[in-house]
């Protein structure tokens, strides 16, 4: 996943790390919120706790690069858990919901589909999102899009690749 940020000369490093968290913390609640493993996991105040959320060490976000030269950009590595349990979907929908970030949805969203037509046959995807109010996530929910849409950061856009297609860009 390729996140573009709009470009800031001398951002605060404040900005930037809070930046980053935030967007880790999207990551983890959407994969808490849709993957069966961790379906029993009860949101609480400690989900905000850098170790607060009981991730797999296998399914937390990987940083590939991270480049501030004209604009940001930033490249992390998504667990396989993401797109076969229905998260990354669920994560395309938190990245929208965020006012400031204008972004091409159309582009995102056809990346989205394309994964998830991919990954249908194995699983089949399951909506998880209604149910985030009976394991106390809805003010959670709310919060990160609050904290995202304050931040001066803004991105301007986002593409996913599949890991074989990032492995043969690798190689070039």
């Amino acid at each position: 996943m390729k996140l573009v940020f709009e470009d800031v000369k001398k951002p605060y490093l404040l900005d930037i790390t809070s930046l980053l968290y935030d967007f880790e913390l999207i990551h983890d609640f959407s994969l808490l919120s849709t993957a069966e493993e961790y379906s029993n996991y009860r949101f609480s105040q400690i989900f905000w706790y850098r170790n607060g959320r009981p991730l797999k060490p296998n399914h937390k976000l990987r940083v590939i690069r991270i480049e501030k030269l004209s604009p940001l950009t930033v490249e992390l590595l998504i667990a396989s858990v993401v797109v076969t349990s229905g998260a990354l979907w669920t994560l395309a929908q938190i990245i929208e919901k965020v006012a400031n970030w204008k972004l091409n949805r159309r582009k995102l969203w056809l990346e989205v589909q394309k994964l998830e037509r991919e990954e249908r046959e194995r699983q089949e995807r399951k909506d998880r999102l209604g149910n985030i109010d009976e394991r106390g996530a809805a003010w959670i929910l709310g919060s990160l899009i609050g904290r995202l849409e304050k931040n001066p950061l803004n991105l301007v856009d986002i593409e996913i690749v599949a890991e074989e297609n990032l492995n043969k860009k690798e190689q070039e």
